[in-house]
């Protein structure tokens, strides 16, 4: 792969300089132009022969509460993206580096697949755990979204993009709530003093943990307008005027605890699961899980009665010893099962609406 024209790059003087200084040792490839709250540059570490991917991002020069990437580049932990280097750049910018991860983030794991319902815990409980060590170092993430979190070779879910971590001072238990990824914001983040503490992290935990079983969570900002707001959208002409109108929208809809649709969870998603969901996004943070611990216990209390429900090319799949699928069957849906082999139909559960197959197969499967 061809190097990357440092000198031509579009970045602020000072960033240019540092990856030209920076390329004695690293090849670099390309640039990440989709990157939100930075620049993000991979390339290849000609002395380790190892890939990496090096992020600026600015910090502002608020030393209260940024977290000193050198501090952070001490953390060791399964769940946590290591970093290889880290530093200040000035009073604006500062950078972090860290291995590439080639499987990509949650994002493109949920565009690819469904991954069922014990694997979405699975992967809450990994970021739970990844948190867990951020925590107690006193850091608060921020920024967790399914983009920011990466899978491994191993298939385990790695926290990433400290760009937006910030130290909670001694004596403290609140930061500056983050400016980006508005859709992922706790509603304390919209009030008067615009504080995010350890329970916005684990609201944002809750959040993940709803669009890997299934959740519906739009991306595109016109998808929470109601007819009315859109109409009134087409009469503001000014693009800045239009983004602060639909920032508004979607602020009092999260500020009103109605940005996650339970109604429209996947049927085989059980109620103690988004009772989870609901204490870990509660819109009173003094309501939510208080610690990362408190909604880890609550996952491993859960998950032992949860029946890995997926969906595969559209159909419901229930695997297990004799797996279950719900199909298409005329007006209505029936069911198939198969021990090993051939798909093939089992008429004692009739036919029927979908959600009323899923409920009667578990109850099925978990009376057995």
């Amino acid at each position: 792969m061809p190097g990357l024209y440092l000198q031509g790059v579009n970045a602020p003087p000072e960033i240019r300089d540092h990856l030209i200084l920076l390329s004695k040792n690293i090849e670099f490839t390309r640039e990440d132009v989709k990157a939100g709250n930075g620049m993000v540059f991979f390339g290849v570490n000609k002395v380790l022969g190892r890939e990496i991917a090096l992020k600026f991002y600015y910090w502002g020069g608020d030393k209260e509460y940024h977290a000193e990437p050198k501090q952070l580049s001490a953390i060791r932990a399964p769940n946590v993206l290591e970093i290889l280097d880290a530093g200040l750049l000035d009073h604006e910018w500062a950078y972090f580096q860290t291995p590439t991860c080639p499987h990509g983030d949650l994002d493109d794991v949920l565009e690819r697949t469904s991954i069922g319902n014990l694997a979405a815990i699975d992967f809450t409980a990994q970021i739970l755990t990844g948190l867990s060590h951020l925590h107690a170092q006193n850091y608060v993430h921020r920024d967790l979204k399914p983009a920011n979190v990466y899978v491994s070779d191993a298939q385990v879910a790695i926290i990433g993009d400290f760009g937006s971590v910030q130290k909670i001072p001694e004596g403290a238990s609140s930061v500056p709530a983050c400016g980006h990824s508005l859709l992922y914001r706790p509603p304390e983040a919209f009030g008067e003093d615009k504080s995010y503490g350890v329970t916005g992290d684990i609201y944002q935990a809750g959040m993940i943990l709803f669009q890997l079983l299934g959740g519906y969570l739009p991306y595109e900002d016109l998808a929470y307008l109601n007819p009315k707001q859109r109409d009134e959208l087409s009469t503001i002409k000014n693009p800045a005027d239009q983004c602060f109108f639909v920032d508004k929208c979607i602020s009092e809809i999260i500020c009103s605890g109605k940005i996650l649709d339970y109604k429209k969870m996947p049927p085989w998603v059980p109620e103690e699961l988004k009772k989870v969901i609901k204490k870990a996004c509660h819109l009173n943070p003094e309501k939510r899980f208080k610690t990362t611990a408190a909604f880890l216990a609550k996952l491993r209390e859960v998950r032992p009665s949860v029946l890995d429900w997926r969906a595969e090319d559209g159909d419901p799949i229930l695997t297990g010893p004799i797996s279950y699928k719900i199909v298409k069957k005329g007006a209505e849906y029936g069911v198939q099962k198969r021990k090993i082999g051939e798909w093939r139909a089992d008429n004692s559960f009739g036919e029927g609406a979908m959600d009323q197959l899923v409920a009667a197969v578990s109850l099925h499967v978990a009376g057995n």
